[in-house]
């Protein structure tokens, strides 16, 4: 495993797994990490999200990822690299209905052209068979340790820091009324692995459920599940400046090539809220 030097996330690796801290953009460490392990298989997850400068965005997210391919080509058998796209790539649906993955690609955030930008450049080194490259293009995603600064993992955390408490509380939420496609994190994580084995060099998939769920559903389903009353509160500092009404992914492609989803919403949210109590009672 890799990552940027002093990564707290080294903390949740479990024992005997070996790691290197480096930054994705150097070519050079890069190349002398694949000669030294000698990866059959690469699953390219070094991007930055939380950023809306352009400069930053496509520094790391395709520079790093071109530099990490230039490494993958160095070796006499290149190794399969799984790259995650993302359904910012796609921007607003020309109509209500589940994308493609042969949808044009019309981002309307920086994250998502740095990240269509990314997918060009990956399937550049496919197309000229110099790496074996597969996309799997992540729509939403929900699950157990969710982050507080994502949806589901901001309004577990809340809730689970009333339940502590033990008395109701407030709820601080943005806006509620949009369309997403939430899957399981560890369906996401599943639906990387299986294209590493059966997708094909070259070839787009969306990870996603095929379903989707207005924001208010989810929020609504987490607070049915809290042991102290919840009130729901609208937050401006939660209102995201691009917010798009609708957002889903077909998921036929993937299912051909044989994935199937393990769980359910209502099983996602249960395991994230839990995931937050216990992080609440340990402190």
């Amino acid at each position: 495993a890799t990552s940027v030097p002093g990564d707290a996330l080294l903390g949740q690796l479990p024992a005997g797994v070996q790691t290197f801290a480096f930054d994705v953009r150097d070519v050079e460490t890069a190349t002398r990490l694949v000669r030294e392990v000698r990866p059959e298989v690469i699953f390219h997850l070094a991007a930055i999200l939380q950023s809306r400068d352009l400069a930053t965005l496509l520094s790391i997210n395709v520079t790093g990822t071109d530099a990490l391919l230039r490494a993958a080509r160095a070796l006499a058998t290149p190794p399969t690299v799984v790259v995650p796209g993302s359904a910012a790539e796609y921007g607003v649906p020309a109509q209500r209905a589940p994308f493609s993955e042969d949808a044009p690609l019309r981002p309307i955030s920086n994250y998502g052209v740095s990240k269509a930008a990314q997918i060009l450049t990956a399937l550049a080194y496919a197309r000229r068979q110099e790496v074996p490259v597969v996309v799997g293009r992540i729509f939403n995603i929900a699950g157990p340790n969710e982050p507080d600064r994502m949806l589901c993992g901001a309004v577990a955390s809340q809730i689970a820091h009333h339940e502590a408490r033990g008395e109701p509380g407030v709820l601080r939420v943005g806006n509620l009324t949009p369309y997403r496609d939430y899957l399981d994190v560890r369906d996401a994580v599943r639906a990387l692995w299986h294209l590493a084995l059966k997708g094909n060099s070259g070839e787009v998939y969306n990870i996603a459920k095929g379903v989707a769920y207005q924001v208010q559903d989810l929020v609504d389903g987490l607070v049915a599940l809290a042991r102290v009353p919840i009130t729901l509160q609208p937050d401006p500092s939660r209102q995201r400046p691009v917010d798009l009404p609708y957002c889903c992914g077909d998921v036929t492609r993937l299912r051909s090539a044989g994935w199937a989803e393990t769980y359910t919403l209502a099983e996602t949210l249960a395991d994230t809220l839990a995931s937050w109590r216990d992080l609440s009672s340990a402190g």
